[in-house]
């Protein structure tokens, strides 16, 4: 009796060690990016632009099929040296104020707007985005507000840096996603099934006029040149199944953009 139960539990020890983890995310991030004008700018005279995002899983089924939920808890989004911002002088609103009220926030501070959409199990809520400008050039701020099913509110902080040494990117944008919007509700973990940001093209304002340098107005995004057709970045995202936020999974995103030259 006594080798008996020597051998279930050795077997049952190597069952444990052999099971192979069943909390990574299986579903896949895809990301696309819009840029208008795609005729580049010069360093000289850079062109002001629009940005739209769009980040999605075409199907998230194959980890709420097998009821494992997931969320975002991290991202690093990755910008292309021929882009440029001036966000630094622009006006800037603070999280605690967009979080309080965003109708405190200087109007200037404002820039985008945007949709999107989190699924937990029993859980599908669309919620509104609306993105403002930090101050000082530190980065941006997106107010996620929801209606329906639950209340929502809260605020995603994404500080921006400049890279010296980087021999492909000029930026990096990192953000943490509050653990009110992993888990919005108890027992649900939600993942972005799809996101949505516009940023349209913007130009520095003071007193109600345009604020020009050596003539041109000073634009919030613009792009510098178009050496090799197109404008590439990345974002590498970091996932949770866990409600303690643990992350377990990392996926990398690779956007590139066709541009052309200005003649």
């Amino acid at each position: 009796m006594r080798k008996i139960a020597l051998l279930i539990t050795a077997l049952a020890a190597a069952l444990v060690v052999a099971a192979p983890a069943s909390a990574s995310v299986l579903s896949v991030q895809k990301g696309e990016v819009t840029v208008k004008p795609n005729i580049a700018g010069t360093k000289a005279k850079p062109q002001a632009v629009s940005i739209s995002v769009h980040a999605y899983f075409d199907d998230i089924s194959p980890d709420l099929g097998r009821e494992v939920q997931f969320a975002t808890t991290h991202g690093d989004v990755f910008f292309p040296k021929e882009g440029l911002t001036n966000n630094k002088l622009f006006p800037g609103c603070d999280a605690s104020t967009i979080f309080q009220d965003e109708k405190q926030c200087p109007p200037e501070s404002k820039i985008g707007t945007g949709t999107a959409r989190g699924i937990g199990l029993g859980l599908d809520e669309q919620v509104t985005l609306t993105a403002f400008n930090l101050p000082g050039g530190k980065g941006g701020a997106v107010l996620v507000v929801g209606e329906s099913p639950l209340i929502i509110r809260e605020v995603v902080v994404a500080n921006l840096k400049t890279l010296t040494n980087d021999p492909l990117y000029k930026y990096q944008l990192s953000f943490d996603v509050p653990k009110n919007l992993q888990s919005p509700a108890p027992g649900v973990i939600a993942a972005v099934k799809d996101f949505r940001l516009s940023l349209p093209a913007k130009f520095l304002k003071k007193n109600g006029k345009f604020v020009k340098k050596k003539g041109q107005r000073i634009p919030y995004i613009a792009t510098t040149g178009c050496k090799t057709g197109k404008w590439s970045g990345k974002a590498v995202l970091q996932y949770t199944t866990s409600f303690d936020g643990t992350v377990d999974s990392t996926q990398t995103i690779d956007v590139s953009v066709p541009c052309k030259a200005r003649k």
